[in-house]
């Protein structure tokens, strides 16, 4: 049972496996509509994602669907750049082992024409900036404590680069959620994927799970 508004909730078909759904009110809307909402990047352009968790991966696969030719995964943990591979990305970075902004840099030519920042963290978010090609767009979409603040140099901004804050995906999710479950539907939009089911009595497993990496979304459920 749960109680809401009727504004906050988006009628769903009663064949969808609702167990996955809850999801898409927050992070997965958030990812793919920053690409299909915000940033809106046309066929063949370039994009570097930071970050591939929950809004980082919905980010790319919604990349893939509207064409993007270069879809760059920016992580730490191995097994969701492999993800993020699966998924479209057609490259991926671990900042360990090289300078990302580099190496984005080394497979764009000039840096791409967007990217996200989806770790909330400001040394991600100034590398996010720092990688774009001239007139390229930043969408910030992770989330940090109040006050914190970043280090931008003024040069990289002034030659024509932008960065905008993006929430919930610029989405109307009314309109939104029904096109991204019409995407699942077609195959199109596998976040299925990135989704790991624990009754609830695992709750305990299901955060360690995440915090170490190995899940992207838990989903909890009631027996």
């Amino acid at each position: 049972y749960a109680l809401a508004s009727a504004h906050n909730a988006v009628k769903v078909a009663p064949d969808l496996p609702i167990e996955l759904l809850g999801p898409l009110g927050c992070g997965v809307q958030t990812g793919a509509g920053a690409v299909m909402n915000a940033l809106r990047p046309a066929a063949g352009t370039s994009i570097a994602v930071f970050g591939a968790g929950t809004v980082g991966l919905s980010a790319i696969m919604a990349a893939h669907i509207v064409g993007c030719s270069t879809i760059i995964a920016v992580d730490l943990v191995k097994e969701r750049l492999d993800l993020a591979r699966e998924l479209g990305a057609t490259h991926v970075i671990d900042p360990t082992e090289s300078d990302a902004v580099e190496r984005i840099r080394e497979i764009s030519g000039d840096g791409v024409l967007f990217s996200l920042e989806c770790t909330g963290l400001p040394q991600v978010l100034r590398q996010a900036v720092d990688c774009l090609t001239l007139t390229g767009v930043c969408g910030a979409m992770g989330v940090s404590p109040l006050g914190t603040e970043v280090s931008l140099d003024m040069n990289t901004i002034m030659f024509g680069r932008t960065l905008r804050g993006i929430i919930e995906g610029d989405s109307v999710p009314h309109q939104f959620i029904p096109r991204l479950i019409d995407l699942y539907r077609q195959g199109r939009f596998p976040f299925d994927k990135i989704i790991t089911v624990f009754p609830f009595k695992e709750i305990n497993a299901a955060v360690a799970a995440t915090e170490r990496g190995e899940v992207v979304k838990a989903v909890l459920v009631m027996s």
